[in-house]
């Protein structure tokens, strides 16, 4: 099912709020340099794509992930991984198991089943997903069920 969710969006406006101001659209000239500044840049935003879980994808399987980070206060994971382009690498689902220790969180990636023959570039993006979570995470250890779980 293909829904995107208000809290998602929130949630990812909550995590650009940090970024710098953009200066596109100011004008520059090669002869003319920006003049020094003893303030420093503000740091580059990260543009990770934001995705949902299709739940049909072709040929789903695990897919690890680079970060899970809670929020609303701990009722929610925000995970970020790089992938491919869609059609070609679209999140199919989101599995998470809770033990006692750990939150184990497993992305399953596959292609879109709308999608016949696709053309796919090799390129790597980064994207991010919202997963809501039916316990908090509590202070346990997030691990990554497509991997070994981080050190």
């Amino acid at each position: 099912m293909r829904v995107r969710t208000a809290a998602w969006l929130a949630a990812l406006a909550l995590g650009l709020a940090g970024c710098g101001a953009s200066t596109a659209g100011e004008p520059t000239t090669a002869a003319t340099p920006p003049p020094p500044t003893a303030e420093p840049s503000p740091a580059p935003c990260r543009t990770a794509e934001p995705v949902v879980a299709l739940g049909d994808a072709v040929d789903p399987l695990p897919v690890a992930w680079t970060s899970a980070e809670p929020v609303s206060d701990g009722h929610g994971l925000l995970v970020t991984w790089t992938s491919g382009v869609a059609p070609c690498r679209v999140l199919d689902r989101v599995d998470v198991s809770y033990g006692t220790d750990t939150v184990q969180v497993t992305l399953y990636e596959g292609s879109d089943p709308d999608v016949r023959d696709p053309v796919c570039v090799e390129i790597a993006i980064e994207k991010q997903t919202l997963v809501k979570l039916r316990e908090p995470v509590a202070g346990r250890e997030i691990v990554d069920g497509a991997g070994p779980s981080p050190s």
